[in-house]
């Protein structure tokens, strides 16, 4: 018996049941973030900015990072990106702010994770937060570059400072 529409639903809760609020809930959440941007601007004094570019789709965006130590203590992005990579880079920025480096990591694994559609991604713990709206790139193959462009200027950030 072949499953129904609903039992294919892309934006699903991982792990959890297809729903449609759930579908347009994410939606919301992106669209809102790639709206209204949290921490689009320069970052002066940065100790470190990378710069990463997708040539297939012509996304680029620039991620900066401030820390005090091993705590991320700002950061900031500009982008000439699709909605997916600015929503993204505003999420991501959102939560990692206030944690260590090692706990931005973990962070950014969660949310390949997720995307990967990985049952293991979100343990319910409320860490993704916004994040989570990234479950529905999981049917979209194409749009994880979207994703993994935020995440691995992230994590090259990271290292350099």
């Amino acid at each position: 018996m072949a499953p129904s529409p609903a039992d294919t639903s892309p934006a699903s809760p991982v792990g959890g049941v297809p729903d449609v609020r759930v579908s347009s809930l994410y939606q919301e959440i992106i669209l809102s973030h790639y709206r209204a941007p949290r921490h689009r601007r320069v970052l002066p004094g940065a100790a470190a900015a990378v710069e990463h570019s997708n040539p297939l789709c012509g996304d680029i965006l620039s991620i900066q990072t401030l820390r005090d130590a091993d705590l991320i203590t700002d950061a900031a992005f500009s982008a000439r990106a699709c909605s997916i990579t600015q929503a993204t880079a505003s999420m991501l920025l959102d939560r990692v702010i206030g944690t260590t480096v090692s706990e931005a990591r973990s962070i950014v694994s969660q949310v390949e994770s997720l995307i990967d559609g990985r049952p293991d991604a979100d343990d319910g713990s409320g860490t993704l937060g916004d994040l989570r709206a990234l479950a529905s790139v999981a049917r979209f193959p194409a749009r994880k570059a979207c994703v993994r462009l935020v995440t691995g200027a992230l994590l090259d950030a990271l290292g350099q400072s």
